[in-house]
């Protein structure tokens, strides 16, 4: 039943309101009561209300509990996060604000890629994409021109390749709907706007609320001002303010209850708090509800180890007292090395816990191959060897091989054999394919040579476990197909008959370019070539006239990448391409209403079938929205049955070909058709997403093509849709196969590229610069031939070698680039190597194999599992990622001024008074999480360095001690 704050809250009327409710006052119950008194008092259509939270886990959460609560009706009241909402009104709108149809969005992974290819190092990654977002939301200005360039760069890669990140997500749509064409479309479709977690929003979401809400006004905001602690993504508590401007409201409504604490620790919380000054007039008057038996407990120790030795012991000794499960337990903590160390020193003592999303010790990517290597070692089985595959290859690659493996009932090693075997030497497929295939087979005589595994792991992790994308690869977006350039397909015609003739290759002299072009010849397998001189009477001359903008060396070089890739072609060119539309999106319960296929020969659109079908069920109101067929259209439809035998009829034994196939068509096909739903089977949406930064959905594929798409979301047109597409991808991965070809001769291309006399066009200029590392390499012998080849030149005009490391970039890359070869694992890796080293060490054993059988045993404690609490396991949480969590047993490491609010002693830095007050708002977060017990920790010194004080302590009146 709901208190009478609650009741205040759900059953006002259809107004503007704010719900300010405190920890453990039951916002979300609140939120969903809200939902059910509009739908069945109010009378609102369920469809016209639209309710935003701050993640997808509280959406998908609050779509559940709808479900149990209204039923049907609750699957069209509109849930999601600010984010998912502005992105469906860009593909809808977004070509008014200049943006193009089909646009990606960069995630976190993505974004440091981009940073990557402008020339960002990765260890600054994280504190630029901080400084983007506060310069967007806060107009805090870069304190180092660096980063205003570096932004610049970033957001014109981004621009030219149609992405958006999250944060630009959220600021097109507020420009968007500054549009009044669009802005009175969007708002007519909405009588409720409701908001969770209100004090999340930054000013550009709250524009986006304030725009969808500025008719009616019917906007019901629940949050708590003093849980405000976001403030680097830019959330700011005064919002509150701004929304009851905006909306003329005098008062709000406060929920007074916190059924969460003991009313010990919520009094302690409450007189932390109120060291900020009040956002209102009035602050809240919030109850705790009930007693416990523990005092709140401020714990003092010299340094953080004695602090976690003490810590596993309280566990234990309170669990053997009391009989709690481990997921009662949580370890709070501000920042993640916190967190990690916890993490080892738990694992070490045998104690299993979980790490915050993302940051157990196996999510880290360089254990996950080092525990994926061990586990072959120690039992090369088919599991084991898949769990090395997803450690090493890409993702969309992995997803159809296992797919494929499936269908044909092969393992997946043999699978990918397989392909390797098919692709051709160049394909960009096959290429990492054979790596992976290779570096599998020779773990276990790396094994061989180890004792200890310490030693083992050193030597795993010697060479870099990333290296597998060439820079080609990497930039492949960037390069022009050689197949576009008519002056470099002659050039590979007339050297492939040289070749076969066996004639000469004659280079005319170039300033020593020529010398890079013969090693670039001679990589290629080109054995006769002759610098200078007169040419021989049946030489083939190859000459700077011929090279047009290109210049000569990339000329070659394009030309030599078409002669090895001169059986790469799109082989894929006769298949049967299918889709279906469904009652429902759910795999498990679907039925289909129509069917269709395109039969496809040598690269043409041959024969089409199609047919509505009748399923035994009806159609839910969200697929019909989608594909317009409802129930009186397919009423007097074939069967399932019916359709499905004209449907294997056309199919017969191709290979069938659909979108998102594996995850959506073919499991729906196999259990409503049986064992005869065809033995081949090919998705394209695993292809499409390795080769396309934007969009995969098939509409936008087929824009990026040029392809009309006909009417959406019906079975034929979306099938001949199709069918073009596939064609057009398998194109395209021969394009990117070709441009990608002979990385190997990257440092001859370096020398040819810095040496050529002519002006390098904006392509060149780009190689130029990505191969100058390739020149310095262990293993090249570039540099050695160039200073033989001028020696036999006799010619003292040619730069000298010394010359020629100083324009590559000097004797000090030259070094750096040769000693990184020969770095150590904690060199190499330094972060992944600290976490895994104190496990390491602690296994022992009689035999390598028993010590890692330790290791993988000790790993396996650790879980990440996201943020829903496991009750086998301790609970290890950054106190920012805690919200909406409760346990019995909280402890909070580090209360000390270094952490919180974030002195540094060391720096002579005081933290400001707004990084004080949202540090106060954090420790209070974190505190209001325990239920029963709350123990506080402060130490002298941390990771050997001096902490400072514990304001935070000294304002609630707790003296950390030492622990009796």
């Amino acid at each position: 039943m709901p208190s009478p704050s609650q009741r205040e809250a759900i059953e006002s009327g259809a107004q503007p309101l704010l719900v300010l409710a405190g920890p453990g006052a039951g916002k979300t119950f609140c939120l969903i009561e809200r939902i059910r008194f509009l739908l069945e008092v109010l009378a609102l259509d369920p469809a016209r209300i639209c309710a935003f939270t701050f993640t997808n886990k509280a959406a998908g959460e609050i779509a559940e509990r709808l479900e149990r609560t209204l039923g049907e009706r609750a699957a069209q009241v509109r849930t999601g996060t600010i984010h998912a909402f502005c992105a469906e009104l860009l593909r809808e709108f977004g070509s008014r604000i200049g943006l193009r149809p089909g646009f990606g969005i960069a995630d976190d992974k993505t974004q440091r890629a981009v940073l990557r290819r402008i020339g960002q190092s990765p260890k600054w990654h994280a504190t630029l994409l901080k400084r983007f977002t506060g310069y967007r939301f806060r107009k805090e200005p870069f304190q180092r021109r660096e980063d205003a360039d570096a932004f610049a760069r970033y957001e014109d890669f981004l621009a030219q390749r149609n992405m958006v990140d999250f944060d630009m997500l959220v600021i097109r749509t507020a420009e968007l709907l500054a549009d009044p064409h669009v802005v009175h479309r969007v708002r007519a479709r909405w009588d409720c706007v409701l908001v969770d977690e209100f004090q999340d929003l930054n000013p550009y979401q709250y524009q986006v609320v304030r725009e969808l809400a500025r008719d009616h006004g019917h906007v019901f905001a629940v949050g708590d001002e003093e849980q405000s602690i976001f403030s680097w993504t830019g959330a700011d508590p005064r919002v509150f303010r701004t929304f009851l401007n905006d909306f003329k409201l005098a008062t709000n409504v406060s929920l007074r209850e916190n059924r969460r604490c003991s009313r010990e620790i919520f009094a302690l919380a409450r007189r932390l708090i109120e060291g900020n000054a009040p956002l209102f007039d009035e602050r809240k008057v919030i109850e705790a509800d009930h007693d416990s038996p523990f005092c709140v407990s401020a714990l003092a120790f010299a340094d953080d180890e004695a602090e976690q030795a003490w810590l596993i012991d309280d566990i234990r000794r309170d669990r053997a007292a009391h009989g709690f499960a481990l997921g009662d337990v949580a370890i709070l903590y501000r920042k993640h090395h916190t967190g990690e160390t916890a993490e080892a020193r738990l694992l070490a003592a045998g104690m299993p816990c979980r790490l915050a999303s993302g940051h157990a010790i196996g999510d880290d990517r360089v254990v996950t191959y080092v525990l994926a290597a061990l586990g072959v070692i120690t039992a090369p089985d088919d599991l084991t060897e898949e769990s090395f595959f997803a450690a090493v290859l890409p993702a969309p690659l992995l997803d159809m091989a296992r797919a494929s493996a499936d269908e044909g009932k092969r393992t997946l090693r043999a699978e990918l054999e397989r392909r390797a075997r098919e692709l051709p030497r160049e394909h960009v497929e096959g290429r990492g394919i054979r790596r992976a295939l290779c570096t599998l087979g020779n773990l276990g005589a790396i094994a061989r040579r180890h004792t200890t595994l310490v030693g083992l792991v050193e030597e795993l992790l010697a060479h870099r476990i990333d290296a597998w994308c060439s820079v080609l690869e990497e930039h492949h977006d960037e390069l022009t197909d050689p197949l576009a350039h008519p002056e470099v397909v002659a050039l590979a015609g007339r050297l492939g008959a040289a070749v076969e003739s066996g004639r000469t290759v004659w280079l005319a002299r170039a300033n020593g370019a020529e010398i890079g072009m013969k090693g670039m010849l001679a990589g290629a397998g080109v054995r006769r070539v002759q610098l200078g001189g007169v040419a021989p009477p049946d030489a083939e001359c190859v000459v700077a006239t011929e090279a047009s903008s290109l210049g000569l060396p990339l000329t070659l070089f394009k030309a030599l990448q078409l002669l090895r890739c001169g059986d790469v072609a799109n082989r894929f060119r006769s298949f049967t391409a299918i889709d279906i539309e469904t009652t429902d999106n759910h795999v498990d319960t679907a039925e289909v209403v129509e069917i269709a296929a395109v039969r496809v020969r040598d690269g043409m659109i041959v024969e089409e079938w199609s047919s509505l079908v009748r399923p035994q069920g009806r159609i839910t109101a969200a697929a019909r929205k989608a594909h317009h067929i409802s129930d009186e259209m397919v009423a007097n439809a074939p069967s399932f049955g019916e359709a499905w035998l004209q449907y294997r009829a056309f199919c017969g034994e191709d290979v069938l070909v659909a979108h998102n196939g594996f995850g959506f068509d073919f499991p729906i096909l196999r259990r409503l058709g049986g064992a005869d739903a065809g033995a081949s089977n090919y998705d394209t949406l695993p292809l499409a997403r390795s080769l396309q930064p934007t969009s995969a959905k098939l509409v936008d594929l087929a824009r990026r093509f040029g392809i009309d798409a006909g009417t959406s979301h019906r079975a034929l047109d979306d099938t001949r849709t199709l069918a073009r597409v596939c064609l057009a991808l398998h194109d395209l991965g021969a394009e990117v196969t070709r441009k990608t070809a002979l990385a190997n001769l990257l440092d001859h291309l370096a020398i040819a590229l810095l040496l050529w006399p002519g002006d390098p066009g904006p392509e060149a200029e780009l190689l130029r610069r990505l191969c100058r590392p390739y020149a310095f390499g262990r293993y090249s012998d570039c540099l050695d031939l160039y200073d033989a080849e001028r020696t036999l030149a006799a010619d003292s005009s040619l730069p000298t070698v010394d010359q020629l490391i100083g324009w590559l970039g000097g004797t000090k890359m030259m070094e750096r680039v040769r000693a990184g070869a020969d770095k150590t694992a904690d060199e190499r890796y330094p972060a992944a190597m600290a976490r895994m080293r104190r496990l390491l060490e602690q296994c022992t054993g009689d035999s390598l194999y028993e010590q890692i059988a330790a290791f993988l045993e000790r790993v396996a404690l650790s879980r990440s599992d996201g943020a829903d609490p496991t009750q086998a396991r301790v609970n290890l949480l950054t106190l920012h990622s805690t919200k909406g969590l409760e346990f019995s047993r909280v402890y909070i490491l580090g209360a000390e001024d270094s952490e919180l609010p974030g002195d540094s002693p060391l720096k002579g830095r005081g933290a400001t008074r707004s990084e004080i007050e949202e540090s106060r708002r954090l420790l209070y977060v974190g505190m209001t999480r325990a239920k029963d017990r709350l123990v506080l920790t402060y130490v002298r010194e941390r990771d050997g360095q001096p902490t400072g004080g514990h304001r935070f302590l000294d304002e609630m009146g707790l003296r950390p001690q030492p622990p009796a």
